[in-house]
């Protein structure tokens, strides 16, 4: 008699979650600590690496932030929603913890390379309406600083109001000659403010604006930086950039808004397909 055996491969075995009511997270999920805000006590114990995503064709090397991926996404039955908007939400993208750590590790960035006596203070461009709410917590987190810093941070912001979107599609209008004046430019150290890099069209016509007038220095703090193949060819990256996420995420919340819908969210959220069209405008 011969005995015929085999090895039966099982499948690991998997945990089961369905009945916990929380948010999930994978054994790659990760955050470079020197992204985040993290006590200074405690940085050297701390041993995160920054988690690797599958090589993509948009280039991301050389953007130093957060990287959000594809399948990056929260409940938002585990977070805070107004009522007003639950339907409309169909997932949290980043939620506003998450927002605001990276804004304050942005601010920390922003006031080491800035505080210090000054010839003149540094000028603040915040590109309205959706920067409002990423340039409230900036300045917020660099007024902070300033308390418990020796050196002070001296800076003049301007508020320029430019529309970007029409329902989802770049409709960039023009930036009317007033907005930005030589005499607010011209041998001055200038720090634009906006909520996306994505096309690329308005930050390039508003550092060819800014470049007219002769400024000391020009440079950006973006929130979300768009993994948009189109605008690669202006050879852009913020110096102090928030985030980055694939060209198809559509994100409203935080300041940003789909048609002036959504701008109050304190995430930054994946509207439905139902939402989109709802508030879609024919004009």
């Amino acid at each position: 008699m011969i005995l015929i055996m085999y090895m039966y491969q099982m499948e690991p075995e998997k945990y089961p979650t369905d009945n916990i009511n929380c948010i999930k997270l994978g054994p790659d999920t990760r955050f470079d600590k020197d992204l985040v805000t993290i006590p200074e006590a405690n940085y050297d114990d701390i041993d995160y690496d920054m988690y690797q995503m599958e090589p993509e064709k948009y280039p991301t090397d050389n953007i130093n932030c957060i990287k959000l991926g594809p399948d990056t996404r929260f409940d938002k039955d585990l977070v805070t929603i107004p009522e007003a908007n639950y339907d409309d939400i169909d997932y949290v993208y980043v939620p506003e913890g998450l927002v605001k750590s990276r804004v304050e590790r942005l601010a920390e960035q922003i006031f080491k390379d800035y505080a210090g006596p000054r010839e003149n203070p540094l000028r603040i461009f915040v590109i309205m309406n959706g920067a409002f709410q990423f340039y409230t917590d900036l300045n917020d987190y660099l007024k902070k600083l300033g308390q418990y810093n020796k050196e002070k941070i001296n800076y003049h912001t301007d508020f320029i109001k430019i529309k970007g979107y029409v329902n989802t599609e770049t409709r960039l209008e023009e930036i009317a000659e007033e907005c930005i004046t030589e005499s607010m430019v011209k041998d001055q150290d200038i720090l634009v403010v906006e909520d996306i890099f994505d096309s690329g069209t308005l930050m390039s016509k508003l550092y060819r604006r800014i470049n007219k007038h002769q400024p000391k220095t020009v440079e950006a703090a973006v929130l979300l930086h768009k993994e948009n193949m189109k605008n690669l060819k202006h050879n852009f990256v913020a110096k102090y950039t928030g985030f980055s996420c694939p060209a198809d995420k559509f994100v409203m919340g935080y300041g940003m808004d789909y048609n002036e819908y959504f701008r109050d969210l304190p995430h930054v959220c994946i509207i439905t397909k139902e939402a989109i069209d709802k508030y879609f405008r024919d004009d």
